[in-house]
């Protein structure tokens, strides 16, 4: 019976199109929740959280995938053949592991929020004179708070429009805020509109910074700032903070520059008694600078206990990232028993994937407008219907006794078995296995540099929840069809081939974000991730299905979610949190190109290694088909598509390629 008439594969279908649509629902609003109205986190706490969840979440897959296994060896005919006989074991694991992602996804919405945000920037000054230096901040607006620093802090400063003007030992001249500015502005008087402080010009010298520059001295170093739209980063140490300038009727605060004075030659200043000669100047990006010594002293308003909110998300999230992995290693492994892979290496997993990708096309665009249709709590519904979707494909599991999930009996093998199956086999393969599971990982890692916080991107130019939503929609609407006839073309083109062809179309991509400028590049972007993500999920079950020896099925299917979604997603997330917070968009580009090259090195090089090293060493010679699979031909009157006569002739030359787990239970042709 061909595999689409198996109606016992509908509930499987079912299954798999609730998973996806489960996790579009969820999946790109995730990064969104945790630093924006969900729980308020610091993008680089969201950073973290990214890149250890998937290193937690391997757990999942390794360990449930090992138990699958194990349980089910020895488990011959007589008890029904497959993951603990009849598949009852695997269809219960996997609704355990639907249901737990359910109640730990929603717990999220139960972590307290905080908001650190929306408070104004301190501006900073820094003044010096014979008898020292000063760096001076203005308070924060919420209780008048000054940042007090315990012990001797060292870094830099990025000094602008540094001049000479008069100022006191209590800074009073500090009367108006300075507007912020990474850009020095071009007028040299520009500040008397802020300062209550007369500019004086010797009679005999026109006024020009460059004859007369300012001498800022500090650790017997001395800096000549010599043109007045310059920008001098200059290292100090300010020392803790001294109260004795903080009488609650001032609006700054006054941290002393260890080892610093500036000597003002005579004649730039009045004389008298209410002038003290001063050197002084505006700090530049006090708080972006890298290394600046005020880079701690930014004001924070907060909402509710920050520290409380990132444990208590990083502790759920961690768990909670475990079972959908877990979950999609089991899937494929039940896509696999299910789908009665024939003995010629062919199966219909593709067609099951293709069902459930139309789950990932629907649902995530519904996510994000219900997102943006309600304001004050954008997330409550994508992460319902997340659960929702995750509690029926459960309740399908348990409550379907017939779907295929019972191994045939030729797949278990015993000791003394006519298919006994050597241990030496699975070592045997182990190199090879090493190496596909290296070229998944590096895949993830690409996957990842892009997904994990593409939906910041998204927000960054703009786009709303329901464009988000779209991205994942753009992606799986191609991946159906391909998904539908993906084990022919995947046999047809070779599994290194599709792979080789990823690395090329991830350069694409990367090449495509690193010149966007709005939603519409991002579009056609996500659009290309049929070629570097559905296919590349269906080779790799393929290929580790034929690897692995089959009464390790579970396992083997864990083995590229480890790689892809766990080991390369956490690697993944931490090249592309390398991002720097200002301006990310800038940022992001550049990192984007740098992964576009490293993709196109890597397809190069894999290129290189696989079609003039590796195929030509491996090819096997022409050779007649095995007894076995003539025999297997009368039954299904083909051999990779071709008809073989009963006498033992074919219509073709047969060659196969490597001979997987033992050499009585050979694979027919399948291209590597």
């Amino acid at each position: 019976m061909k595999q689409l008439d198996n109606k016992n594969l509908n509930t499987l279908k079912c299954v798999l199109f609730c998973f996806l649509a489960g996790v579009g629902c969820i999946f790109p609003f995730l990064p969104l929740h945790m630093t924006e109205a969900g729980a308020g986190l610091s993008r680089g706490e969201a950073r973290l959280i990214s890149a250890v969840a998937p290193c937690v979440a391997l757990l999942g897959p390794a360990i449930l995938g090992h138990l699958i296994d194990k349980l089910s060896i020895g488990r011959g005919s007589t008890s029904g053949g497959g993951p603990s006989g009849s598949g009852r074991l695997l269809r219960i694991v996997t609704a355990i592991c639907l249901i737990l992602g359910a109640i730990f996804y929603t717990l999220l919405l139960a972590v307290p929020y905080t908001n650190r945000g929306n408070a104004p920037r301190p501006i900073v000054w820094f003044s010096c004179d014979e008898n020292g230096a000063y760096v001076t901040q203005d308070k924060c607006s919420e209780g008048k708070q000054c940042h007090y620093v315990s012990e001797e802090k060292r870094g830099v400063l990025a000094l602008g429009l540094c001049e000479y003007g008069c100022g006191d030992a209590n800074m009073t001249w500090v009367r108006t805020v300075y507007p912020t500015t990474s850009t020095p502005i071009n007028i040299p008087n520009m500040w008397n509109k802020y300062f209550n402080f007369t500019q004086v010009v010797s009679d005999d010298d026109d006024y020009d910074i460059q004859e007369h520059p300012p001498h800022l001295c500090i650790d017997g170093q001395c800096h000549v700032y010599m043109n007045y739209k310059s920008r001098m980063v200059v290292p100090m140490a300010i020392q803790p903070y001294d109260e004795l300038y903080d009488d609650n009727n001032t609006d700054y605060c006054s941290y002393r520059v260890g080892g610093a004075s500036c000597t003002v030659p005579p004649g730039r200043v009045p004389d008298g008694e209410d002038c003290v000669p001063t050197v002084r100047c505006q700090v530049l990006d006090p708080y972006d600078e890298e290394n600046s010594v005020m880079g701690h002293a930014e004001c924070k308003i907060y909402t509710g206990d920050p520290t409380a909110t990132f444990w208590s998300y990083f502790v759920i999230r961690i768990l909670s990232d475990i079972w959908p992995t877990a979950a999609l290693a089991l899937l494929g492994a039940a896509c696999v028993v299910a789908t009665r892979e024939t003995s010629i290496g062919r199966g219909d997993v593709g067609r099951q994937l293709a069902v459930g990708t139309l789950g990932l096309a629907v649902f995530p665009p519904i996510a994000g407008a219900a997102s943006d249709a309600m304001p004050d709590d954008p997330f409550l519904v994508p992460f319902i219907m997340h659960a929702v979707f995750m509690l029926i494909g459960a309740a399908i599991l348990l409550l379907d006794s017939n779907m295929p999930l019972s191994t045939p009996e030729w797949w278990w093998h015993t000791s003394t078995g006519m298919l006994a199956l050597p241990m030496n086999a699975v070592r045997r393969y182990g190199a090879e296995t090493a190496a596909i599971f290296a070229v998944v990982t590096l895949l993830g890692v690409l996957w990842s540099g892009i997904d994990s916080y593409l939906p910041w991107t998204v927000k960054d130019l703009n786009g709303t929840s329901t464009e988000l939503g779209l991205t994942l929609a753009l992606g799986a609407l191609p991946a159906a069809p391909a998904l539908w006839w993906a084990e022919a073309l995947v046999d047809y083109v070779g599994h290194s081939n599709v792979f080789i062809t990823a690395f090329t179309f991830y350069c694409l991509r990367y090449t495509g974000l690193a010149y966007s400028t709005e939603y519409t590049w991002i579009a056609v972007v996500e659009a290309l991730e049929v070629f570097t993500m559905s296919l590349v999920w269906v080779t790799a079950v393929l290929y580790f299905r034929h690897l692995v020896p089959r009464k390790y099925t579970a396992t083997g299917q864990a083995l590229p979610v480890i790689a892809h979604f766990c080991i390369g997603r956490c690697i993944g997330a931490i090249v592309s949190g390398m991002v720097s917070m200002s301006p990310p968009l800038e940022s992001a580009r550049a990192l984007y190109r740098a992964l576009g090259v490293l993709a196109l090195a890597a397809a190069a090089l894999y290129l290189a290694l696989y079609h003039l090293l590796l195929a030509p060493r491996c090819a096997a010679p022409p050779a007649p088909p095995p007894t076995h699979l003539l025999q297997a031909s009368t039954v299904d009157g083909r051999l990779n598509g071709k008809g073989l006569n009963t006498n033992g002739g074919s219509n073709g030359t047969y060659s196969p390629t490597r001979v997987y787990h033992e050499e009585r239970s050979r694979k027919g042709h399948f291209r590597y």
